[in-house]
């Protein structure tokens, strides 16, 4: 599977919903076996296991990382990410991973990630100052499809402990959408991640937008049930802003049931023109994303291929997704690589050789 899809590969410089994708059912969409998404502990699927490298960091303990390790073999990281919160769960056939968001990360990146997806951990300057970014994923008890359970709950010297460390040039990626909207599932999905984004300008709603039932999408099914948000897809929605750091180089990217974002003064990144889906803004020396979906996760929209997607109809000159899988259509690499090179943009050392991305 790996050999059918680009990756990008970056080096450290020298210098330094229906368910979701579910298109017959309700909702954002079953957990799949063995759990999902950007797990340390994960093992056995088609990507391989992590690198393992160890994280430092110096200075001042309110500071981010901003330190380049080496294993013994002169593999390098030179961006340390913690993930906070559980996975997706939905996606492409209701039962995706994000194991190829996860080799990305730790295998075809200099970004080493650090996950804390089953237990909340405690935001102290000490856990925050081994930390470059820090990506908010679904931040609730059981992270099931349907059932949030109750969200994580932080304290006021945690999130004054991660307003020092944004302030101090820390990075913070805040995604949401993780679960359905309506009748039959309860949506905490935001209430965690608006605690520690209460000393920005950004918040997310807890109302559902881009769902593809409502868009009139002809060819939604050829992404295992995705919206094209933004690009000149039918049935697409929205912009990407071409002047920011975050829009740039993205057409489109697959989204479902996402939250929209509310903010006065960051950047607009993505909109529809009633609805932001993505923003950014500086605060101090650091830098804050949101983007109000988690489909950017999902292998199914890396990859182009899932279990309930015949990959005939990419080959088939006389099918509406000739050639048009989500791995061929969605700029989901460049995404990622605009996010985290801004979230982390005191770092130098992420760079990309890879001629698919754009820098």
């Amino acid at each position: 599977m790996l050999a059918a899809v680009w990756l990008p590969v970056i080096a450290c410089s020298a210098g330094g919903d229906g368910p979701k994708g579910n298109t017959t059912g309700n909702g954002d969409g079953g957990q799949s076996a063995g759990g999902a998404g950007i797990n340390s502990s994960s093992s056995g699927d088609d990507f391989g296991g992590d690198i393992g490298l160890t994280s430092s960091s110096s200075g001042d303990p309110a500071d981010a990382g901003h330190q380049t390790t080496c294993d013994d073999e002169g593999n390098c990281t030179c961006i340390n990410i913690a993930s906070i919160g559980r996975e997706g769960v939905w996606g492409p056939c209701s039962s995706d991973s994000t194991t190829a968001l996860q080799n990305w990360l730790n295998t075809q990146s200099t970004a080493q990630v650090d996950n804390y997806n089953t237990e909340k951990p405690t935001l102290t300057p000490e856990f925050l100052a081994k930390y470059d970014v820090i990506l908010l994923q679904w931040m609730v008890t059981k992270g099931a499809q349907n059932d949030d359970g109750a969200p994580w709950q932080f304290t006021a010297d945690e999130v004054n402990a991660l307003k020092d460390w944004v302030n101090n040039g820390g990075g913070l990626i805040a995604l949401s959408g993780y679960q359905c909207s309506g009748q039959g599932c309860t949506v905490h999905d935001v209430t965690a991640t608006n605690q520690l984004l209460s000393f920005t300008d950004i918040q997310f709603n807890t109302n559902g937008v881009l769902d593809p039932a409502q868009s009139g999408c002809p060819n939604c099914n050829c992404w295992g049930g995705s919206l094209p948000l933004g690009g000149p897809l039918a049935g697409s929605v929205g912009t990407w802003n071409q002047d920011t750091p975050i829009g740039k180089d993205i057409q489109s990217v697959g989204a479902y049931i996402a939250r929209p974002i509310q903010s006065t003064t960051a950047t607009v990144d993505c909109t529809d023109g009633t609805n932001d889906f993505a923003v950014h803004e500086e605060v101090g020396k650091g830098h804050v994303v949101a983007y109000g979906d988690e489909w950017v996760t999902y292998s199914g929209q890396w990859l182009g291929t899932a279990a309930c997607l015949d990959p005939r109809l990419y080959t088939d000159p006389n099918s509406g997704c000739y050639e048009r899988s989500a791995a061929q259509v969605f700029q989901i690499s460049q995404f990622w690589y605009n996010v985290i090179k801004y979230a982390a943009s005191s770092v130098e050392c992420f760079t990309i050789e890879d001629p698919v991305i754009i820098k």
